[in-house]
């Protein structure tokens, strides 16, 4: 096989695996927008948005606190995928305010656009893909 018949070959199979590893990374991920519903333990509910790229995004409580600074600011955070249909969120209220505490809580796949968690405060927190 000549030179450039080599290199023709040895990128179309870079781009085969390349394709194959994103596909699997899109099924597996949970980049987009998302709408989420607080629960907390005294049954009053919250709205809040996430908007999450490959690795990270941002989470926005739809409330306000006058007591809580930390409520209602967009928060950065990570997330990561923990085995099939099970997902880490990390909030990282540090990164947005000082004195704002981080939070990590694991979900469950419900099905294919919802997750359901709970975080250490006992509040139930449930995510709709958009």
């Amino acid at each position: 096989m000549r030179r450039s018949s080599w290199r023709a070959a040895a990128c179309a199979g870079m781009l085969a695996t390349a394709a194959g590893l994103a596909a699997g990374q899109a099924a597996d991920g949970l980049e987009g927008e998302w709408t989420a519903r607080i629960t907390l333990k005294n049954g009053r509910q919250v709205d809040a948005q996430m908007q999450l790229q490959a690795a990270g995004g941002t989470w926005r409580t739809l409330a306000q606190n006058p007591g809580d600074p930390c409520v209602g600011i967009p928060t950065p955070m990570l997330w990561r995928r923990v085995e099939s249909g099970v997902y880490e969120l990390h909030f990282q209220g540090s990164k947005a305010l000082t004195g704002c505490r981080d939070n990590l809580i694991t979900f469950q796949q419900l099905d294919a656009g919802t997750l359901r968690g709970r975080s250490d405060a006992g509040a139930e927190i449930v995510l709709t893909r958009r």
